[in-house]
């Protein structure tokens, strides 16, 4: 996918310590019926020409900070068509939303009246008729075709497929195609139980779309997300001139804000567009676990000694019961919760203090099933298990329960302390040196 006029679309590709507790889950993010296209997230993906191979796939879900993957399951306009995939298949999809990955299903089919074929690519696009009866027949027929794309490859209705209509040099008879396209397409998909996104340049099919919705069009139904190629390089769902404020605003938009360029993680190079996706209902952080009804949450974590008092006591003596080594977990520290600080500090092979210290509240707080990898838009239990470890680490994250941009930044922090390789996602490496209790 492109923003410029290009009048191709092409994209190639280039190319332990294990946790002390119990084994990998899934992210939270990650369970699902069905694959996620693309579900609630607030998040950074990318797209590629080729689907990546499983190896490449897995390399990059544990050092990348992307969630999504753009991926071309349907339309005889493809660059990257069915002969040019070897890798994508349902049981490839399964594999890698197992694995929390989310999709942006990609139909490229036919363009614009006035789009000018490049005469030397392999592919060359096919129009849309400038009948418009004929064109609203062709979009219905290509929506029918995702579908039946959307099904083999395992996603269930409610998913979206993303109409490509590559930069055309806008004329008011070719944008009342495109609209009358894109309209028919919306429509046929929603009427089968599928959502519809488009995908364009900002300055082509999203600028006309966008027309058409502060016109109030007569009889236009709208996308239900945009996909914005606006190459600013910055990771966010600004529609610059392209795409006012007001449309799209709550959660449906989409952003490709750097085109081609290569890529490396985990010794793996893929030549991709970025995207920033904002959809469905964003990262919603889900409510925090309180096994013993007590506040987890603090700004700070304090040393705590005999005769302590207070909530950060009862959370102590949370954790400690959880360990097995207290009962009941109130406000005041008793004799017995030093000695049960003082067991659970033998059990790291640390000496007895009598008290709480940053690496003890940082061993116990981190404590619990350590999922495959977290990153930015990533939500749950243990997202708000890493952002109170960091904390009492010496770290500030926000404690919201999302994997947002402090806790990218809490994250980079402490992996440059602790000597970890330079990413921003957590995964078996940080939550070792968090159940070890170093600290930052």
């Amino acid at each position: 996918m492109r923003l410029v006029p290009s009048p191709t679309s092409r994209l190639t590709i280039v190319g332990v310590l294990t946790a002390l507790a119990a084994p990998f889950l899934m992210s939270s993010s990650a369970v699902a019926a069905s694959p996620h296209a693309p579900g609630n997230f607030t998040g950074h993906g990318f797209d590629a020409c080729v689907a990546p191979s499983q190896t490449v796939m897995d390399a990059w879900n544990l050092r990348s900070p992307f969630s999504a993957i753009g991926i071309y399951v349907s339309g005889n306009s493809r660059y990257c068509g069915d002969a040019y995939q070897p890798n994508l298949s349902k049981a490839w999809v399964a594999a890698n939303a197992k694995n929390g990955w989310r999709f942006l299903p990609i139909h490229v089919g036919r363009q614009a009246p006035c789009f000018k074929n490049n005469p030397d690519s392999r592919v060359q696009k096919k129009r849309m008729s400038t009948t418009v009866s004929t064109a609203r027949s062709q979009a219905r027929a290509e929506a029918k075709e995702t579908i039946a794309a959307l099904t083999k490859y395992g996603f269930a209705k409610g998913s979206y497929s993303y109409l490509d209509i590559e930069w055309y040099a806008r004329t008011t008879a070719c944008d009342r195609i495109v609209l009358e396209f894109a309209d028919a397409w919306t429509e046929y998909l929603h009427d089968q139980g599928y959502k519809s996104g488009v995908y364009s340049s900002g300055s082509a099919a999203i600028a006309a779309i966008d027309a058409a919705r502060k016109s109030k069009r007569a009889g236009f139904t709208l996308p239900d997300q945009m996909w914005i190629a606006w190459v600013n390089k910055v990771a966010d769902t600004d529609g610059g001139p392209y795409l006012a404020d007001d449309g799209w605003a709550k959660h449906q938009r989409i952003h490709q804000y750097h085109n081609g360029i290569d890529v490396t993680y985990g010794g793996k190079t893929l030549n991709i567009d970025k995207n920033f996706l904002d959809v469905g209902k964003g990262s919603v952080a889900t409510k925090q676990t309180l096994p013993c009804n007590v506040p987890m949450s603090f700004s700070s974590y304090s040393t705590l000694a005999l005769g302590s008092k207070g909530p950060q006591v009862a959370a102590l003596e949370c954790l400690l019961k959880q360990q097995g080594l207290v009962k009941i977990a109130n406000t005041t520290l008793s004799a017995g919760t030093v000695r049960a600080i003082d067991a659970y500090r033998k059990t790291l092979g640390w000496n007895p203090a009598g008290r709480t210290t940053a690496a003890t509240w940082t061993a116990l707080l981190s404590r619990g099933s350590t999922p495959r990898v977290l990153k930015q838009g990533s939500v749950g239990e243990a997202v708000w298990r890493l952002q109170r470890s960091l904390t009492a680490a010496g770290l500030t994250p926000r404690l919201t329960g999302v994997y947002d941009a402090k806790t990218v930044a809490a994250v980079k922090a402490y992996r440059k302390a602790r000597g970890l390789s330079a990413y921003t996602t957590t995964e078996s490496t940080v939550w070792s040196q968090l159940q070890h209790g170093k600290t930052a």
